[in-house]
C-alpha cells in the first residue's frame, strides 16, 4: 500500500506489489489494485512514473487517455503530478517504473521533456512492455537492459513533446503531417522541400532540430506506430500488417520490429 496522507514518494502506489525491483534509483514494479475508486484520494507524486496499464478499467487525467481506459496503455507522469488516477473495481494489473526528480532533471538537460501527464506513443508501448517483461524474466543482464529501455522511453517522451507542441513554421508541422497520414509511400526530400518551398538541405535540417530526427526516421517511426496498432488485432495476420505499413514482406517487418524492440511481432502479440 502507498503511505498515507496526499504525498506519494519514490515508488510508492495505491496497490498490492506482486514484483519488485531496484537498478540504481530506478524501481520498478507489478501490482494490482487494492483501493476501491471512491476511496483513492487526489494525491501528489514526488518523482516522476511511467505507468504501464496491463488489464483493467484505468480512469486519468493524463493528456491524451480516453475516460476510462481498458486497453494496453502507456502513461507518463513527471515530477510533482497531482491527479486521482485509479482503477475501477480491483480487477488490474500495471507496471510501473518511478524514476526520481534528480534523474528526471538530469534527462530534461539532454531533450525536453513534458511538464504535464500525457499518454505516450505505441513506440512507447513497446518499450515499456519489454521493461516489464524484464521483471517478469529478471537475470543478471536484466539491469543493463533496463537503464537502456529508460533512456528509450524518455526519447518517446521527447518526440511526443515536440509533435504536440505544435510551435514550428506551419511548413514544417505539414510536411511531418503528411509523412505521418502517408507513411506507406515513401516521399522524395525534394518533394518534401518543394512542397514547403524551401532548398532541401534547408528542410532536412530545419526537420531534425524541430523533431529529433530525420525525415526517414520519422517515417518508419510512423509505420512503427501503425504496425503495433494492428497488431493488437489478432484477427489480421504479420504479413497483412506488414503490406499495410509499407514493408516489402513479413520477414523485412519482423528484422525491423527486432532490432528497435528485441523482441518479434509474435512475440509482442503473445504479451498484449
Amino acid at each position: 500500500m502507498a503511505p498515507a496522507g496526499l504525498q506519494f514518494g519514490h515508488g510508492s502506489f495505491y496497490g498490492d506489489y506482486r514484483e519488485r525491483r531496484q537498478v540504481g534509483d530506478l524501481a520498478l514494479a507489478e501490482l494490482r489494485p487494492t483501493v476501491p475508486e471512491h476511496e483513492v484520494e487526489t494525491h501528489t507524486h514526488d518523482d516522476a512514473h511511467f505507468l504501464l496499464l496491463l488489464d483493467g478499467n484505468y480512469l486519468s487525467s493524463a493528456r491524451g487517455m480516453p475516460a476510462v481506459c481498458n486497453t494496453r496503455a502507456l502513461v507518463l507522469n513527471p515530477p510533482g503530478t497531482t491527479h486521482r488516477d485509479c482503477f475501477r473495481g480491483l480487477d488490474g494489473r500495471f507496471f510501473t517504473l518511478s524514476i526520481p526528480a534528480a534523474l528526471w532533471r538530469s534527462a530534461t538537460e539532454q531533450r525536453a521533456l513534458p511538464g504535464h501527464a500525457l499518454q505516450l506513443s505505441l513506440s512507447g508501448l513497446v518499450q515499456a512492455t519489454g521493461l516489464w517483461r524484464e521483471l517478469r524474466g529478471w537475470d543478471s543482464a536484466s539491469p543493463l537492459v533496463i537503464e537502456a529501455g529508460v533512456e528509450a522511453l524518455f526519447d518517446a517522451a521527447a518526440l511526443a513533446q515536440r509533435v504536440q507542441h505544435r510551435d514550428g513554421p506551419a511548413w514544417l508541422e505539414r510536411a511531418r503531417e503528411q509523412l505521418h497520414d502517408d507513411c506507406i509511400h515513401t516521399p522524395r526530400l525534394s518533394a518534401l522541400a518543394r512542397t514547403a518551398d524551401v532548398h532541401p538541405v534547408y528542410f532536412a535540417r530545419a526537420f531534425r532540430r524541430r523533431y529529433g530526427c530525420s525525415p526517414g526516421e520519422y517515417l518508419r517511426h510512423c509505420r512503427m506506430e501503425r504496425a503495433i496498432g494492428l497488431l493488437h488485432d489478432r484477427h489480421t495476420s504479420l504479413a497483412e500488417v506488414a503490406a499495410a505499413c509499407g514493408f516489402v514482406d513479413q520477414s523485412h517487418f519482423t528484422h525491423a520490429f527486432r532490432r528497435r524492440y528485441r523482441c518479434t511481432p509474435a512475440q509482442y502479440r503473445a504479451l498484449a
